[in-house]
């Protein structure tokens, strides 16, 4: 599996038969990249595209349906335009010159500023002629009302625009410069294990069970490796037998907790010495019980929570210690981003669901999400466990994050609630290499 690669997400937003196929297909240098059709609503349904920009780098774009369509289905394909703005580092609004010009109207794209204004978002104005007249600013100054229109959008919002024929190739640098120019990448750096020392041992927990894919690490274990050797930090790999772990055999756990704990010691007393344990979460009822009490560990889903949040890993701290006030018959959510066929004892919807009803002593309404678009009703909940998301982009979970947060429901992810099922003392170490 490749390594994660974070993108600027671009979303081209507006009307139906605005452009913005053209437009995408412009940005890619090519031709029949995209369907482009004079049939409204060509595109219905968010088309997602990656590429390079140079200047800005890997970039994903989302080529979104029109938002004027007004009927059951377009509703439909507004929601999903409105979620790529949600997700959306820049949005390019696309806007039909000759159709609003005649219309003498801008009050969706006024719509669509307002609302990612209000979710703080960076927008751009592309106004597309389709190569019909020779694009110059003083014709277009001079068609009826459409640059009083532009100016109450610009003077009102102060939004840079360009104007273009989203059909023409020889176009193609004069955008891209106009984007290069006016967008901002604000997100900031976050390191996946930011307190490691310049050397040392790190160790991975790495059970199996029926769902780990053959001839691959998952995601966040691959990162951590990836990560450890780019700074000469030496990884060790250890496959813990959870089976054996809780046998009530005693004789096999302490085999197990021998084989662990033997090779514990011996990486603390190597010359590069054992500075961090990272786990896999579902073992948090072993790892912190058998750790040596001056060795640091964290799990991989904590690890990921932190890195996929920006390094917002305190407010999901705070959102599990809702647990406590959780009664028999609450709703809770459990999401996780990507989606697989079940087996054995699934963390997400029988290890978590079961954990959590043995400590409040009675039944809970679980709901699950799992590969699909977030709830958009979030007030049924009382609570949000997510997973550590290592297959969808940073925007999206950050989206998700905040929208938790703007309707004041808590949020919080697996491995923090598996390390706060055992004790206060195990989360609290568990987020130390994180939150100091």
């Amino acid at each position: 599996m490749s390594q994660k690669t974070e993108r600027d997400i671009l979303a081209i937003i507006g009307r139906t038969n605005a452009g913005k196929s053209s437009l995408l297909n412009l940005l890619s240098g090519q031709e029949n990249f995209a369907i482009v059709d004079p049939t409204p609503g060509t595109t219905t349904d968010t088309v997602v595209t990656l590429i390079e920009i140079h200047g800005i780098g890997p970039c994903k774009i989302l080529d979104t349906a029109g938002v004027d369509e007004y009927s059951e289905l377009g509703d439909k394909k507004r929601k999903k335009t409105y979620q790529a703005i949600d997700e959306a580092d820049l949005s390019l609004i696309m806007i039909n010159v000759e159709k609003v010009r005649q219309a003498n109207d801008l009050e969706i794209e006024k719509e669509l500023i307002h609302y990612l204004r209000y979710k703080g978002k960076q927008v751009l104005l592309l106004l597309n002629d389709f190569g019909k007249i020779p694009l110059n600013p003083a014709l277009i100054n001079e068609a009826d009302n459409f640059q009083e229109l532009l100016n109450q959008v610009n003077g009102e919002l102060g939004i840079p625009s360009i104007i273009l024929h989203a059909n023409d190739f020889s176009y193609q640098s004069q955008l891209v410069d106009f984007i290069k120019n006016n967008y901002i990448n604000r997100a900031k750096p976050v390191d996946l294990l930011p307190s490691l020392n310049d050397k040392g041992i790190v160790l991975l927990i790495v059970p199996m069970d029926e769902e780990t894919p053959e001839l691959r690490l998952l995601r966040p274990q691959e990162m951590a490796v990836e990560r450890l050797l780019r700074n000469y930090i030496v990884p060790v790999l250890f496959r813990l037998n959870l089976a054996k772990a809780r046998n009530s055999d005693p004789l096999l756990v302490n085999e197990e907790y021998e084989r662990y704990t033997n090779l514990v010691n011996h990486l603390k007393k190597s010359p590069e010495g054992l500075q961090l344990i990272i786990t896999d979460s579902q073992a948090f009822d072993i790892i912190p019980k058998w750790t040596p009490d001056d060795v640091s560990f964290t799990s991989f889903s904590i690890m990921m929570a932190n890195y996929m949040s920006h390094g917002n890993l305190e407010f999901m701290v705070e959102g599990v210690q809702v647990v406590d006030s959780i009664v028999p018959g609450d709703k809770i959510l459990i999401a996780e981003s990507c989606n697989h066929d079940r087996k054995c004892d699934d963390i997400g919807t029988v290890q978590i669901p079961r954990i959590f009803e043995k400590k409040i002593a009675g039944k809970l309404n679980f709901d699950f999400n799992f590969g699909s678009p977030f709830p958009e009703d979030l007030k049924q909940y009382k609570l949000i466990i997510h997973c550590g998301s290592c297959m969808i982009d940073q925007q999206k979970y950050l989206n998700r994050i905040e929208t938790a947060r703007q309707t004041n429901i808590p949020f919080t992810n697996y491995g923090l609630f598996l390390a706060y099922m055992q004790n206060k003392e195990v989360i609290k170490k568990a987020v130390k290499p994180f939150i100091q």
